[in-house]
């Protein structure tokens, strides 16, 4: 594997990830000269051993390297995948995977001619506390879902940091639409595994406004209301003008017996109703495993390696970047 961009996600998440997963050796890295990002791949080389390619067309060229991790920013994905898909490379692709959905089904129809597998990064599907929920929804244990809420809170200093205004996240040409859009995609992707079922329809509004205190960045407060083909109805609600200390994952399935699931962050998953105390998982996955990048990344190569069927596709990217465009009617 060669991952291409070691920033926030890349580093983090899929470098320690294909590092580890069985079947998988991580050749090395990409980075550009005298930017920032050679200096997280130097930190990478250091602490992995690993090489660092700076260009990345000769980096495909590697007999060694048989699929490429693309982390970079989402303008650049396109770009990026079809260059792999050419070489005759599989693609484990970073969501949004391009900011409108015509180039999606055009990089599907060119791994289908190259008979390559292209996988979006849909990492909510391997989430512990997503699974656990999953595991009680199809146990019955709230009778028939009826509702979903769903919050996911970041503070804008922390976002500030990740996109600043002067970057590509507020680009609505190069990025698809604002930071709210593109954290949208996980959690609608989420709700049609989850339920088993399709989105019917999502009505959004935004509200996007200058943060006291930050210059570089525009906090925003979205909520979206959705309803499901199997008729639960919800709410979504992303935000990144809350104080510090209020960064939160919340979600939460309510069902016709008067119980509840509820999941709060990535570790914590409460059945509530009924008689005593609500009944309490938490979940001990560490690094990467917290949020399903390790998983997903596993279930990647054993797709690539012919052991496993695809359980996420550019199908179900194109699914759910078709809903998070409407929040762009309102901005």
């Amino acid at each position: 594997m060669l991952c291409v961009g070691v920033g926030f996600v890349g580093g983090a998440a899929h470098v320690p990830s294909f590092r580890k997963v069985d079947g998988s050796r991580l050749v090395g890295v990409v980075a550009r000269k005298g930017r920032e990002s050679e200096v997280y791949a130097k930190k990478q080389q250091e602490k992995h051993g690993i090489e660092i390619f700076y260009d990345y067309d000769k980096a495909l060229k590697d007999s060694r390297v048989d699929g490429a991790c693309i982390a970079v920013p989402t303008p650049l994905h396109f770009e990026f995948a079809e260059k792999a898909i050419r070489a005759g490379k599989h693609v484990y692709l970073e969501m949004p995977v391009t900011p409108n959905v015509d180039d999606i089904k055009k990089l599907k129809e060119m791994a289908e001619n190259a008979g390559v597998i292209v996988m979006p990064v849909l990492n909510f599907r391997f989430t512990p506390s997503y699974v656990k929920a999953k595991e009680l929804l199809e146990e019955g244990v709230i009778g028939k879902p009826m509702c979903l809420t769903f919050r996911e809170f970041i503070t804008a200093k922390d976002l500030a940091a990740q996109w600043p205004l002067d970057s590509w996240a507020w680009d609505i040409e190069r990025a698809g639409g604002f930071p709210d859009y593109t954290l949208s995609v996980w959690s609608l992707d989420m709700f049609r595994w989850l339920f088993k079922t399709e989105i019917e329809a999502t009505e959004w509004y935004p509200n996007y406004m200058e943060i006291e205190g930050i210059s570089d960045f525009r906090g925003y407060q979205t909520v979206g209301i959705i309803r499901l083909k199997n008729g639960v109805v919800g709410t979504i609600q992303l935000g990144s003008s809350v104080a510090e200390g209020m960064g939160e994952s919340r979600f939460e399935i309510f069902g016709n017996n008067g119980k509840a699931i509820c999941c709060y962050w990535n570790n914590i998953v409460k059945l509530i109703g009924g008689v005593g105390e609500p009944r309490v998982w938490e979940l001990g996955s560490k690094g990467p495993e917290v949020w399903g990048h390790r998983q997903l990344a596993q279930h990647f190569i054993n797709v690539c390696l012919g052991k496993e069927k695809p359980v996420c596709t550019l199908d179900d990217a194109i699914a759910a970047q078709i809903h998070a465009n409407n929040i762009l009617r309102h901005c």
